[in-house]
């Protein structure tokens, strides 16, 4: 009898034992907080779109608000980073320095905490940066870009104070879905690389009843529509899909390394609601699988690393262009004859900023800085841990185009002459990939 007892006493501890790690990692588990934040950043009156060169005149209504929003996130330690996302082209480098600035101020928050991303969609206002100059602004035009431009550094501002007075006891989980609409838009069309995985962060409640928000993003250029309209384009639509369908919840998106992918085929407004329609399909149904909980320590890092041009134009020859058939050229030259005059010089370098958030062993999520080709994604994917890195692209700054090594010696526009619309003196020197990708791997270890 003795022996049977002690036997069945053992047997029943055997079998209570695998429960306590268990718990432990699902206290650890709801132990994170989060809070969320949206605003509407459509232009209060008609001005300039970015986007295309051509634009020459103000928007002429909308086909949807454009919106930024805010998931602030804080660890079971007690670190705390803000995700911000915008329905805008890019995110200048003044304009990401001023709102980080504000926000280490206000809240402690160091750079690396910060990350700001946009959806690059092309119906967006233009900024007050190099990439408007393309365009043929008259000077009335550019006071209201600059008007609008604080306004959006002020939004932003506050849309961090209220994400992060909006925390609470969440849980976060992470998975991968897909989506088919993009196609490498280098010749020949739709030949070359693709990178159609959706990365999903969910955020719940404590009791995992309650969606709060995802976080979600996609390798594609926004440039379903090229009209004179404000609109999110397809990211837009996914988003307030999300948004419908979980009443309470904030959807997030954010660009991947989609410099050389576009939505096709495109230039019908049904069809940019029919592939917002499809993304949010596939977010969803990594909502309803059996995703991975996020319990590991959140660490960030932020560098920038200086990348070359190839060469940098005198005033001669910047003069001589100031003549040149094409108008893009033209404006390039009078822009960098007006730097050459107030600075004195022009740089051969500029700083890309390279951000890396590590969950734990679970998830490390990188964001580059400029338009980035699809080739980093897939790099970074296969040498890092694939199924558990994500690559962002758009975050932070976006000064020009970001070619891969192959993308650069092929030229083309992503690898050259997108340098004009960009006010960049030449293009990028080789180098640049192996750079950017040791940066990488070094923030994150």
């Amino acid at each position: 009898m003795n022996f049977l007892r002690m036997t069945s006493v053992l047997i029943g501890l055997l079998l209570v034992m695998p429960a306590v790690p268990l718990a432990a990692e699902d206290s650890q588990t709801a132990a994170w907080e989060a809070g969320f934040s949206k605003v509407v950043i459509t232009p209060a009156e008609p001005m300039f779109l970015s986007g295309y060169g051509g634009r020459n005149k103000p928007a002429e209504g909308k086909a949807g608000e454009l919106y930024a929003r805010a998931a602030a996130l804080k660890s079971p330690s007690g670190k705390r980073v803000v995700f911000v996302a915008t329905d805008l082209i890019g995110i200048p480098a003044k304009m990401a320095k001023f709102v980080c600035d504000a926000a280490a101020e206000k809240h402690g928050l160091e750079r690396a905490d910060i990350m700001l991303t946009c959806s690059h969609t092309h119906c967006g206002p233009a900024l007050d940066d190099e990439l408007s100059h393309m365009m043929a602004i008259p000077d009335a035009e550019w006071e209201k870009i600059r008007k609008n431009q604080a306004a959006l550094n002020a939004k932003l501002i506050k849309l961090i104070d209220d994400a992060l007075q909006d925390l609470k006891p969440a849980r976060l989980a992470t998975g991968i879905g897909k989506a088919e609409f993009a196609a490498n838009r280098r010749p020949p069309i739709g030949v070359g690389p693709i990178d159609h995985e959706v990365p999903v962060l969910r955020i719940t409640s404590a009791d995992g009843g309650q969606l709060r928000g995802v976080i979600f993003g996609y390798a594609c250029h926004c440039t379903v529509m090229s009209f004179y309209k404000w609109w999110g384009d397809y990211a837009g639509e996914a988003c307030q899909f999300l948004e419908e369908r979980h009443p309470g919840a904030t959807a997030l998106f954010f660009a991947g390394c989609g410099a050389d992918q576009n939505p096709l085929p495109r230039r019908k407004l049904e069809l940019g609601v029919k592939y917002g329609r499809m993304l949010a399909t596939a977010v969803e149904k990594v909502l309803d699988s059996e995703m991975t909980p996020l319990t590991g320590e959140l660490t960030t890092a932020f560098r920038t690393i200086d990348l070359t041009f190839q060469r940098i134009p005198d005033k001669a020859e910047l003069e001589s262009q100031l003549q040149s058939d094409s108008p893009y050229a033209a404006r390039r030259a009078r822009r960098l004859l007006h730097r050459l005059e107030t600075e004195g010089t022009l740089s051969a370098i500029y700083p890309l900023p390279v951000q890396v958030w590590k969950f734990g062993d679970q998830l490390t999520w990188v964001a580059l800085g400029g338009e980035v080709v699809v080739d980093y994604s897939l790099r970074l994917k296969r040498e890092l841990v694939p199924g558990k890195t994500w690559v962002t692209g758009y975050a932070n700054d976006v000064m020009c185009y970001i070619p891969s090594e192959r993308v650069l010696s092929e030229g083309g526009y992503e690898g050259a002459s997108s340098m004009i619309p960009y006010q960049q003196p030449s293009p990028w020197a080789p180098g640049l990939e192996q750079k950017i990708v040791d940066m990488v791997h070094q923030l994150a270890k």
